[in-house]
């Protein structure tokens, strides 16, 4: 036994435990299939990182206000670079460039799975193998793991640097403090927001120990930061200028409340509404896991705490948060059925960690399969299908948005060919459609407004057959014959300047 944690001591000569690769394998098999069938949980996972890392393969991208402004990092799109141009060139018509970099997410976050592992074996062998297989097979883990997106990078360092630096805790090796702090400053330039919670970690694992801990602390956190200033240098920007642009744009500017603004208890009722009847054991558990990590617990909560601050929430902006919250519960959950086996005056053996797992299982299923969590199974396919019937357009030269509510909505990597795209919208839309037939054979439109679209077009079909009416955004009309003008100031990206989206 160790005797600083009282946990196993890990076998010498194995490269990985068994039980540890076959939790691996199955973390896998949830998020491979999920890489290959949602396509993207928010927006930004394609126009702010896949779309430029696109437009650096073949220089042909749409840009958004917030790329134009300079408020994200190059890093994420350099970091997915290689998978997009890998897939670019194995498949140059197809998609693989868009689900490479989502299979490579998935691989980077079994780091998430090796962190359940390594803070539940600083306990208990079974308190390692409960973390690893519920940061396996939970919902939030398995679903957001392909997303890419700052929050699912950001994420993927975290978790395990914050377990490097408990393990640094303990043993002072100087290299998990060097490697924890500088994966937590990598995944706080990947989400900046998320710096006040992961103080915390810093000074707890630092305490007043300035020459032992502090120095590859520091170093470590230094050298994360480092990677986004040479990710600027290299697209020839000032360093760390796009915090300051993110920070005056959305919080000066308030850019950000277009997107919606809610009240400070928001995140506490959509966790409410996820976990439901589950909370009754899942809030027990967490309580005990809290007990054994004080500093995560109170991590998860400052993460929860600060976006709460912030006017304009989104779920993803707190899933450090709410997989902390998870992970204690995992860890926290074999402590609470020792407790209930001891109260029938039995012990806790491999029948009952099966038996914990399998409820594990059960509750994640019932998050996956009910609202809100349901919806996200299909965000993002409607588009896709939208734009696979673009393409499949015989002589394909232009294609046309016209009055679709999302803007962008065009993505240079999605559509995956060389033509010219055109935004038709505002009060003159009608008219600019009829007067530029000959800048676009192919149009999307809502089904609201398919009366509007010129005669010449006849219609291939809706993305969302079984919704209302209202709800038909993504509807494809095509012409025969070739387009013989130019987009000019109808071309995708001039709108977008334009009216400033």
């Amino acid at each position: 036994m160790n005797a600083v944690t009282g946990s196993a001591a890990p076998r010498r000569g194995r490269w990985i435990d068994p039980v540890l690769a076959a939790v691996l394998l199955l973390a896998l098999l949830f998020r491979i299939p999920i890489s290959l069938f949602t396509v993207y949980h928010h927006a930004d996972e394609i126009w702010q990182y896949i779309e430029p890392a696109y437009g650096l393969v073949t220089g042909d991208w749409i840009r958004t206000w917030d790329i134009r402004l300079g408020i994200r990092s190059w890093l994420i799109p350099l970091i997915l670079l290689i998978p997009v141009w890998l897939g670019h060139a194995v498949d140059p018509a197809g998609e693989l460039h868009l689900v490479l970099p989502r299979l490579t997410m998935a691989l980077a976050s079994l780091g998430t799975v090796w962190a359940g592992w390594s803070l539940g074996l600083r306990i208990s062998r079974r308190h390692a193998i409960m973390a690893a297989i519920v940061a396996a097979i939970w919902v939030d883990f398995a679903y957001f793991a392909p997303r890419t997106s700052s929050d699912t990078l950001a994420v993927s360092a975290i978790l395990p640097g914050l377990a490097l630096l408990v393990r640094f805790r303990d043993t002072n090796d100087r290299k998990d403090g060097f490697f924890g702090a500088f994966l937590l400053g990598l995944g706080f330039i990947m989400r900046f927001p998320l710096g006040p919670a992961l103080a915390i970690p810093f000074l707890w694992t630092g305490r007043l120990e300035f020459r032992k801990a502090w120095a590859p602390l520091i170093a470590g956190a230094v050298a994360g930061v480092m990677c986004d200033v040479l990710a600027s240098v290299a697209m020839g920007e000032a360093p760390l200028l796009w915090i300051y642009n993110n920070v005056f744009a959305n919080v000066v500017a308030n850019r950000s409340h277009a997107f919606g603004v809610e009240t400070a208890d928001w995140y506490v009722r959509v966790l409410a509404w996820e976990w439901q009847y589950i909370a009754v054991v899942l809030l027990p558990a967490m309580w005990f896991g809290a007990r054994r990590y004080p500093m995560l617990a109170l991590t998860a909560l400052a993460v929860i705490a600060v976006h709460s601050a912030i006017g304009h929430k989104e779920y993803r902006f707190i899933l450090l948060g709410v997989l902390l919250l998870v992970l204690l519960a995992a860890i926290g959950s074999v402590d609470l059925a020792a407790r209930i086996a001891a109260w029938r005056g039995k012990a806790l053996g491999r029948g009952g960690l099966i038996g914990l797992s399998g409820l594990w299982l059960a509750a994640s299923v019932q998050v996956a399969a009910t609202e809100p969590f349901v919806i996200n199974w299909g965000v993002g396919k409607a588009p896709l299908r939208a734009m696979r019937t673009v393409r499949a357009q015989p002589g394909l030269c232009g294609v046309a948005t016209y009055r679709i509510r999302d803007v962008p909505f065009v993505s240079r990597a999605v559509l995956n060919r060389n033509v010219q795209t055109l935004l038709i919208d505002g009060r003159d839309a009608q008219g600019q459609a009829e007067a530029a037939q000959g800048r676009f054979n192919v149009v999307v439109a809502p089904a609201e407004h398919i009366r509007e679209v010129p005669l010449a077009y006849r219609f291939k079909g809706c993305m969302s057959p079984r919704k209302p009416l209202f709800e038909q955004q993504y509807c494809v009309l095509a012409r025969t014959g070739p387009c013989t003008e130019e987009a000019g100031r109808l071309d995708y990206n001039a709108v977008l300047v334009r009216i400033d989206k």
